[in-house]
């Protein structure tokens, strides 16, 4: 304390706080060391819990007031939270900073280790992280060079001097190119050199899959106490993090932006020439996804005192894993190892370079002309994104439209907003061939091949060259790595892991969920049947899927969300109901904003107010579902969403609008002529 030059104002109370955040972390190491050689550290045990080498909060508390580091109890637990900041101390379960009670803590020498990154001196530290690894190459991994677009280059990106196991890891996570915010990504969610904890015991929770379902799984039972392992192969986060939700909503944002400048002129603005700026599109994207890696980190997670692994996790019997040659027991595990891209059987696809999501955002140069295989959600996103930052985009169509599970109205509006936005749309087609015609030639500029596409339509073919195809064919569950059989789980390849609606496999004491187990495959579902599966699988719980009613939409611009029953399901079960439609071009929030595409439609069960779902077409669907959604989760009738107050001038009217026209429904002839006679009454 006296090195720190703290001694006079460890005195004053008012600066207490002020100096003891002053001593450097080495001093609190040394505090921490002499405390723990000279405080009772015992096995301790509470209710069904063990405790191996922790000591007491109060213990602690004594100790720094009688080695004169504190001349008060609050001065001690301040000093003691530093203690706890700086990971020197901690709670046994991370819940409470340093109390002067019975409260358990650990030396950080003591605490359990969940799997973290190996300490390594200067000499051994070479080659120890993504971002050790790639200083001093001699390359610049910025966006201005604009070349690694290829997934296949990112093997290459490792010229240097690399070692062999940083080689295959870019090989297998597909993570390109390697600058500052891929290697903060990556140093968060696949950490280059981790070492597994050591299994002890049988584990209340084994968690396949790092997703969204695992993460919400594994994280939700270590908080109530279970003792839990984690196992991913790829990148924690799962497809949301890394290659699904947050990277295609920050490349949305960058071409609504782009579209919003190209019309200014409608709202009155002069600009001057918009021109986008591919590469600084793409390392935004970069940069925001890498500044909210930490939550999904690997370190977080042991932090949170989950067990994890970084590795193939594969079942070795009804009950055990087997995960970088250790055996993890388990009373209870659960599936949650997502899906992938669906690669439909096209002649020579497979010949060609192609994007799917897992590499689409991997590009940092534009492509010129692109071609789409598949119309569903992710189709669609990308398709007007890159239409909207300049390329030519070709969508290629079976039928005659898109967003199959959409109603009519709302996939013709969107159709005919990609349409303007300069999207060509080949209907009815059959893919006949496609292959390379000529390869990349970096040295005259050439960053993308040309590759021919040959279809068939109405018996006769055409042909189209373009220089990217981006693959967005529905997406198959992952259900072939992590050995099923073994532990008496049956799966199907294209329906998932078969599973009851408590969300059990076929062995009791597997659940799963998340992508590999639902036709819904959607984040918010998985962390919902993540949070069905911990009730039901640690606390006798007996929750159903089939109970949760799930919203989703589409972030096309006009973009599409829904709730509940579609029209021709209704039909089709021969269910009587009624409609009500309010259009966004009679709502005054939406022409102020020159942004009238769209409706709001609410189905309600025939002369009742219950609300059997409802769809939204617009600018805000995906914000303003989830009034609908809360609404039938809560037996609301549209009848009363009618008496809620909306501000004025909201597109969100339009709902309560709705409500007003169901109510008008109840004006019937008799009521309306009772009306009338006592209002003529009063005017005697």
């Amino acid at each position: 304390v006296q090195e720190a030059g703290v001694t006079d104002t460890m005195s004053d109370n008012h600066h207490d706080k002020e100096a003891v955040e002053k001593l450097s972390p080495k001093l609190y190491s040394d505090i921490a060391a002499d405390m723990r050689s000279k405080i009772e550290v015992k096995d301790r045990k509470y209710r069904l819990h063990s405790y191996k080498k922790c000591f007491l909060g109060k213990d602690a508390v004594k100790y720094l007031i009688a080695e004169g580091f504190a001349e008060n109890v609050q001065d001690a637990i301040d000093l003691g939270n530093q203690l706890v900041k700086y990971d020197e101390i901690s709670h046994v379960t991370r819940e409470h900073g340093l109390e002067d009670k019975d409260l358990y803590y650990y030396f950080k020498e003591d605490a359990p280790f969940h799997g973290g990154k190996p300490k390594l001196d200067e000499k051994t530290a070479k080659g120890s992280s993504w971002t050790k690894v790639f200083q001093g190459l001699g390359k610049d991994w910025g966006h201005h060079t604009g070349q690694y677009h290829q997934p296949s280059v990112v093997s290459t990106l490792a010229d240097g001097d690399i070692d062999n196991s940083a080689k295959e890891k870019l090989k297998q996570l597909e993570v390109s190119p390697l600058d500052k915010y891929n290697t903060t990504l990556l140093e968060n969610v696949h950490p280059l050199k981790w070492k597994d904890p050591e299994p002890d015991g049988r584990y209340n929770l084994v968690v396949i899959g790092g997703g969204v379902g695992g993460l919400v799984s594994a994280a939700g039972s270590a908080g109530v106490g279970a003792k839990v392992a984690l196992i991913e192969a790829n990148l924690l986060g799962g497809d949301c993090l890394n290659v699904g939700c947050v990277p295609s909503k920050a490349l949305l944002k960058s071409a609504k932006v782009a579209h919003q400048l190209a019309t200014a002129k409608e709202y009155g603005i002069v600009t001057s020439e918009v021109k986008v700026d591919f590469p600084a599109v793409m390392e935004r994207l970069r940069k925001l996804r890498a500044s909210i890696a930490h939550h999904d980190s690997a370190e977080r997670f042991a932090s949170l005192g989950v067990d994890v692994y970084l590795g193939h996790g594969r079942f070795k019997s009804r009950n055990e894993i087997e995960v970088n040659g250790k055996v993890l027991t388990f009373a209870r595990a659960v599936v949650a190892t997502g899906g992938s891209p669906n690669i439909p059987a096209i002649p020579g696809l497979d010949k060609v370079p192609t994007y799917t999501n897992l590499q689409v955002f991997n590009l940092t140069k534009l492509p010129a002309v692109i071609g789409v295989i598949g119309t569903g959600p992710i189709g669609c996103e990308l398709a007007q994104a890159f239409a909207r930052f300049g390329a030519k985009v070709h969508m290629f169509l079976r039928g005659d439209s898109i967003l199959r599970k959409e109603e009519d109205d709302a996939r013709e509006i969107v159709m005919k907003a990609m349409e303007k936005d300069g999207i060509i749309f080949h209907k009815n087609i059959k893919y006949k061939k496609v292959e390379v015609v000529e390869d990349v030639d970096e040295k005259k500029g050439k960053s993308f091949p040309s590759i021919k596409i040959v279809l068939e339509k109405a018996s006769s073919e055409m042909e189209l060259i373009v220089n990217a195809i981006v693959v967005a064919a529905g997406r198959k569950p992952n259900v072939h790595t992590a050995a099923l059989e073994k532990a008496g789980i049956k799966y199907d390849p294209k329906d998932g892991v078969k599973v009851n609606d408590m969300l059990q496999t076929t062995n009791p004491n597997v659940f799963a969920c998340g992508d590999c187990a639902s036709k819904y495959q959607f984040t918010h579902f998985a962390d919902f049947m993540a949070r069905l599966v911990i009730r039901n699988a640690l606390f006798f719980g007996s929750g159903k899927a089939s109970s949760l009613l799930v919203p989703w939409a589409t972030y096309t611009d006009p973009e599409v969300a829904h709730v509940g029953e579609y029209e021709r399901d209704l039909k089709k079960r021969g269910i009587e109901f009624d409609t009500y439609k309010k259009d966004f071009k009679d709502n005054d929030r939406s022409i102020v904003d020159s942004d009238t595409l769209g409706y709001v439609k609410i189905l309600t069960a025939k002369g009742k107010d219950k609300i059997l779902g409802a769809t939204i077409v617009g600018s805000h669907a995906g914000d303003m579902i989830s009034e609908l959604t809360l609404a039938m989760q809560s037996n609301t009738g549209l009848g009363k969403l009618a008496g809620v107050i909306h501000p004025y001038p909201t597109a969100a009217e339009a709902i309560r609008q709705c409500g007003d026209l169901y109510n008008r429904t109840r004006l019937t002839a008799t009521t309306a002529r009772i009306l009338r006679n006592l209002l003529a009454f009063r005017r005697r």
